[in-house]
């Protein structure tokens, strides 16, 4: 299968099923460069499996995956992992930083080991996103919201196809929230097609798309499905 070059992601009748039965049933969705969506669900609905799955992470049971034009279904292990590495940022919700690195180090650690290389373009993304003064500041001593720009900085330091964030405003406060939006607003602007998972319809609704995950299918969300989502009382995730 083949998709055109301005066509960030293309995910056809995608599924996973786990042994316990939990999963995704069936996703569809279309992504163009610069796009942003959000996907709301409720816990144990299948939003960590959709993410792990367009982050390559996981192996699609059923269905197609195109990434930037490529089928993945196609590639070998060591070719998926490399396309991840290249063309795929990912916010995961615990962050992963590096705690005994600096903000501009953790970021040039996505190109690996040799950080050095990669300082100027570490720092020079930092300063779009705000964080030029805390560029040298041990991660371990940043706010919330800065660990969580550093996280998005490094997710965007390579111009990837694909931005994926999970719950990325999780736990913050409406000003450092705002902060981290921007900075994923920024990574689309720059080109990538970003999408997030959120239980915040105030984060979905800044979105320009949004879908709602249910019982692990995948669907565009109206303002009614949407709502019912979002408020549904959260289950085990």
């Amino acid at each position: 299968m083949t998709t055109s070059p301005q066509v960030a992601l293309v995910a056809q009748r995608l599924a996973f099923t786990y042994a316990s039965g939990a999963g995704l049933k069936r996703a569809d969705l279309v992504l163009a460069p610069g796009e942003t969506a959000a996907v709301e669900g409720p816990s144990g609905s299948g939003k960590s499996t959709l993410l792990a799955l367009l982050g390559l992470i996981l192996t699609p049971a059923a269905g197609s995956l195109c990434i930037g034009g490529t089928d993945t279904g196609a590639l070998a292990p060591s070719e998926r992992d490399l396309l991840r590495r290249r063309e795929i940022g990912i916010v995961l919700q615990d962050l992963g930083l590096l705690t005994f690195l600096n903000a501009w180090e953790n970021v040039a650690a996505a190109f690996g080991p040799r950080l050095g290389r990669h300082r100027s373009n570490a720092r020079d993304l930092l300063g779009d996103l705000g964080m030029a003064e805390l560029a040298d500041r041990p991660v371990a001593e940043l706010s919330g919201g800065q660990r969580q720009r550093v996280a998005v900085a490094r997710a965007a330091v390579k111009q990837p196809v694909l931005v994926l964030a999970d719950e990325p405003t999780s736990g913050l406060d409406p000003k450092n929230a705002d902060l981290v939006m921007g900075s994923l607003r920024s990574c689309a602007a720059q080109g990538a097609a970003v999408l997030l998972v959120t239980h915040d319809r105030g984060v979905a609704e800044t979105c320009g798309r949004r879908y709602a995950l249910d019982g692990g299918v995948l669907s565009a969300a109206s303002m009614e499905n949407a709502r019912s989502v979002s408020t549904r009382k959260e289950g085990p995730a």
